[in-house]
């Protein structure tokens, strides 16, 4: 009769922990979906006029539901903007990946997705939303302190490793973010995607160049250490 009791006992719990897990997956899927949400009404709409009731109207949930989620308004647009970094980063790190860290396919890779006409509106509210922080660096503390910081590793460790110094390669990685966000903002601002287009190609040309330097130096060190053992004999 004991073993029966325990036996219960156990099922009992495993019911309990089986419904706890049901509910913590339930609830993990409706944040991502409520957060999924945010993020596309915040880059579609931007910072300037936002507004919680509208917004969680647009969003099809009421605006306690949407403060019950974040917080609040302030609160919110910190979660969202730290969600967006974590997500580009990993999409930055699976291109990565995918190019075998060759600097160049990498480039190739972020300027072809980053450049796409859908991705336009995303880079109209990030400029925005970049201009704000400008504005409000104690708010927005953690976006400027990881906008350009975050990226730079994975781009340098690529360059690194495709034989550059590492000091150097630090250069080479805030030239390619630096050069990319820039193109952005001219082809927003003046939508001549063919000249953008081709100043790429150049920025890409000067980047092969610049990563051949290394192994041409290599090359030449060498040349001259065989003239000088030719002489010495």
């Amino acid at each position: 009769m004991n073993h029966l009791n325990e036996a219960n006992t156990r099922m009992d719990a495993n019911n309990n922990l089986a419904g706890s897990d049901g509910r913590s997956t339930r609830h993990a899927a409706r944040r991502r979906e409520v957060m999924d949400d945010a993020i596309q009404y915040i880059f579609a709409n931007g910072l300037a006029d936002l507004s919680i009731r509208p917004m969680a109207e647009a969003m099809g949930i009421s605006h306690r539901t949407l403060l019950h989620h974040f917080g609040s308004k302030d609160d919110m647009i910190v979660k969202v903007l730290s969600e967006v970094r974590q997500r580009e980063l990993d999409q930055l790190k699976q291109r990565t990946l995918d190019a075998a860290q060759d600097p160049l396919a990498i480039m190739d890779s972020a300027w072809a997705y980053a450049a796409k006409e859908s991705r336009l509106s995303f880079w109209r509210s990030f400029f925005e939303i970049y201009g704000i922080a400008l504005k409000n660096p104690d708010r927005y503390t953690d976006f400027l302190d990881s906008i350009v910081a975050a990226w730079l590793p994975m781009l340098s460790s690529a360059v690194t490793k495709a034989g550059v110094a590492e000091t150097k390669a630090m250069a080479i990685a805030t030239l390619m973010q630096a050069s990319l966000r820039g193109l952005i903002l001219d082809l927003l601002t003046t939508g001549d995607r063919k000249r953008v287009q081709a100043t790429f190609l150049l920025l890409r040309e000067m980047l092969r160049r610049e990563l051949e330097a290394p192994e041409l130096a290599a090359g030449s060190a060498d040349h001259a250490g065989s003239n000088t053992r030719k002489e010495d004999f």
